[in-house]
């Protein structure tokens, strides 16, 4: 079997050492929040997309409280526990074995280390695939450039007063499925993800013989007597691109679907390059697919048969804005793109796969699918091959400043969330920072209950009290409460002062309600006077937070 390319030590030391600057980089917002920090403001570790950090803490919260099984912390239903999140559930074991008397605290440091492992992780792992799709070194460095630190064009629309253009807000800003940079910057189970898609794509590749020197079928030129033995080998590639994806789906299920489109594109890609069936590479592919299926199944199991589960996919909707958005967010490598086109197409390695996974994904993101816009997963990796290749090839003509030019508008959107961010810690924003006694009641509030209790608060209070509690909240973050809307209504009426205690008596029985947490949140919703409430017993109050005990 010919060998694939390898990548020279000097390319690994290049890799390392600008992976850990970029590590260092995205991290200054986190040294600004903990440094901003004062006894009466605790920052709660998290920055970016603050409601899903929260619930990842919470995810891990179960792991160190002993839980194997994942239940919803942010629903009064019950429901089944499911093999969903065990990445958060494994991080929350570790973060268990350390020591220290404050959990929280453990649980912060662990996902922010995590963050850091996975996320160096990721960019190694994509230099890898780079250097798999092509030999040139230059182009490949590029493109890991690009990856690692490119963005769109949200800056502009930002820069121009228009942050909710088109009735959606810029994707670099939000999508971590689309840039590397929100990878790194907030999401460690995404950055393992990912890379195992990568590693599987390859791994199937080389399955297939596509990954090698010569860019085709290695079984071309081999004796009868090494048929047999490549055949396995062949097969064994194949089986562990489908562990790789297997183990993706325990962490982003809907991941594995994306890797099926693309090979599955790739395959008929392929077949068109042969000019001719591509029976052998299909077999491999069904392989890695069977591998990978049962956790595709048993999510679709979970989320047909149990109604809370179910509830929560219905309304976990997560759908693509205007086409538009994704010109603003990929028209510039686009461009740079279409000048490597014929190259990719013709030279040895990957890059006619890249172009493939460049086909199928405009489909993917506009599927009749609850999450369309998170199925561009991973893609910014072969556009940027292609972007930097097409660049290369810029600059080996007059028209260096053109490459030079929109290579310069992909940076701007990183620098802006680095000191953005930064800055912004500065002023100790609420929901990113906690008060000090809120901490100090839900902390006593944590000794107090069992893990099935259920705790009514306001949203922002209850989208924080599962990270330092163990129960679970009746409102608190925006798709795992089950139908959060309408239980939002009904919190902001339970806490109206016109409202009959007779309703709230009969909302706190109908979901199982054991404690009325009442901080500064919930009286802004109403004037409602807990403490006047013959149902609600005092047990705790402190620094303008009060708990009440739900009594039957």
């Amino acid at each position: 079997m010919a060998e694939q390319r390898v990548v020279a030590q000097s390319e690994w030391r290049w890799v390392l050492i600008a992976a850990l600057v970029a590590l260092a980089i995205v991290n200054v917002p986190y040294l600004a929040g903990g440094s901003s920090e004062r006894p009466e403001r605790v920052f709660g570790g998290c920055i970016l997309l603050v409601d899903d950090c929260y619930s990842y803490l919470a995810k891990m919260r179960q792991g160190a409280e002993g839980a194997w099984l994942f239940h919803l912390a942010y629903t009064p239903e019950p429901h089944r526990g499911t093999l969903f999140f065990p990445f958060h559930l494994l991080l929350g074991k570790v973060a268990a074995l350390l020591p220290g008397s404050d959990l929280t605290v453990r649980l912060v440091w662990v996902y922010h280390a995590a963050r850091v492992i996975f996320g160096l992780g990721l960019l190694l792992t994509v230099y890898r695939f780079l250097a798999v799709c092509t030999e040139r070194v230059a182009v490949r460095r590029l493109a890991w450039l690009i990856v690692t630190f490119g963005g769109g064009l949200g800056w502009l629309l930002s820069a121009f007063g228009q942050p909710n253009w088109l009735g959606s807000p810029p994707l670099d800003f939000y999508l971590p499925e689309g840039f590397a940079f929100l990878v790194l910057f907030g999401f460690p189970h995404l950055a393992l993800a990912q890379s195992l898609l990568l590693w599987g794509i390859l791994s199937l590749s080389k399955a297939w013989g596509t990954n090698t020197q010569s860019g085709t079928p290695d079984t071309q030129h081999v004796t009868r007597n090494t048929q047999h033995e490549l055949r396995i080998t062949h097969l064994k590639w194949a089986i562990l691109s489908g562990l790789l994806w297997l183990a993706m789906g325990l962490i982003v299920p809907f991941y594995v679907a994306v890797a099926w489109a693309v090979m599955g594109t790739a395959w008929v890609v392929l077949g068109l390059r042969k000019r001719q069936a591509a029976l052998r590479e299909g077999g491999l592919a069904g392989v890695a697919v069977l591998v990978s299926a049962p956790i595709v199944a048993y999510n679709a199991w979970i989320f047909a048969s149990d109604p809370v589960y179910a509830t929560w996919a219905a309304q976990n909707r997560i759908l693509s804005p205007h086409p538009l958005h994704y010109l603003a967010a990929y028209g510039i490598p686009l461009v740079l793109a279409a000048f490597a086109v014929r190259s990719a197409w013709h030279e040895k390695g990957l890059g006619w796969l890249a172009l493939a996974w460049m086909g199928v994904v405009p489909v993917l993101v506009y599927l009749p699918f609850n999450l369309q816009r998170r199925l561009v997963a991973g893609v910014q990796v072969p556009l940027s091959l292609l972007a930097a290749w097409g660049a290369v090839q810029l600059g080996h003509s007059r028209r260096r400043w053109l490459a030079v030019a929109l290579l310069a508008t992909l940076l701007p959107t990183s620098l802006v969330l680095v000191t953005g961010s930064s800055a912004w810690m500065f002023a100790r924003p609420p929901l990113i920072y906690r008060d000090a006694s809120e901490i100090a009641a839900l902390d006593w509030l944590a000794g107090q209950v069992q893990a099935d209790d259920v705790v009514l608060t306001a949203y922002d209070t209850g989208n924080y009290l599962p990270v330092r509690v163990g129960a679970k909240v009746f409102l608190g973050h925006g798709l795992e409460t089950v139908e959060a809307d309408q239980k939002e209504s009904l919190v902001t009426h339970f806490f109206d002062a016109a409202t009959d205690d007779a309703w709230r008596q009969q909302l706190l029985a109908q979901y199982n309600v054991d404690y009325v947490f009442w901080g500064p949140a919930e009286r802004a919703l109403g004037g409602f006077d807990a403490g006047q409430a013959a149902y609600l017993r005092q047990v705790y109050d402190a620094e303008g937070y009060a708990v009440f005990k739900v009594e039957r």
